[in-house]
């Protein structure tokens, strides 16, 4: 990864996580809590058998998977921004319905609009991406294993998510799981 990219990617992970612990204080009072532990071990749980598989085959975790080229700094500084800006704009559309943890919120709302109209979960849409170009930057094996465990465990959180909302609003989130793809706009 080029200076450059890497100066610009930190700045990017370090606005975002500023901007994230600032507004977790604002949110509305849970009224419901889920799982806290699965999504996590989901992630160990790849990230555990990723590094076996490689062990297995004989190759290093830091393993570079291709060499570093000023573009792929270029794009994957782009890729990042692009997730960090998505996720951002999830974050001020949820409101004080975020958390952190799987939970329901007393006075929750279902929140359609912004880019809950693309992805039902574009918060993790816009991590998923912000991970994805900093593994491109990194070039190495171990960017690619924190990349598909980050994966993994936002899956597994969504799954339980929609479970929550599922219970609380029965027709509306049937109706909206219909309409909009869980986290890659018209795709997935």
């Amino acid at each position: 990864m080029t200076d450059a990219a890497r100066v610009f990617i930190g700045f990017c992970w370090t606005a975002w996580l500023v901007f994230w612990i600032a507004l977790a204080f604002a949110t509305k009072q849970t009224a419901e809590r889920g799982g806290l532990f699965a999504y996590r071990l989901v992630a160990l749980a790849v990230f555990a058998l990723s590094y076996a598989l490689g062990r297995l085959l004989g190759v290093s975790i830091r393993s570079m998977l291709w060499h570093e080229r000023p573009a792929i700094g270029v794009l994957a500084a782009l890729i990042v921004l692009a997730g960090a800006a998505f996720s951002i704009w999830a974050r001020l559309t949820l409101g004080r319905n975020w958390s952190a943890e799987i939970t329901f919120k007393r006075g929750h709302e279902l929140i359609e609009s912004g880019p809950y109209r693309l992805a039902r979960h574009p918060i993790y849409t816009g991590m998923i991406a912000m991970a994805l170009g900093t593994a491109i930057a990194y070039g190495r094996l171990i960017g690619l294993m924190v990349f598909l465990s980050m994966c993994g465990a936002l899956w597994w959180k969504a799954r339980e998510e929609e479970a929550v909302m599922s219970r609380h609003f029965p027709s509306e989130y049937a109706d909206y799981r219909a309409r909009v793809r869980a986290i890659i706009p018209f795709v997935l």
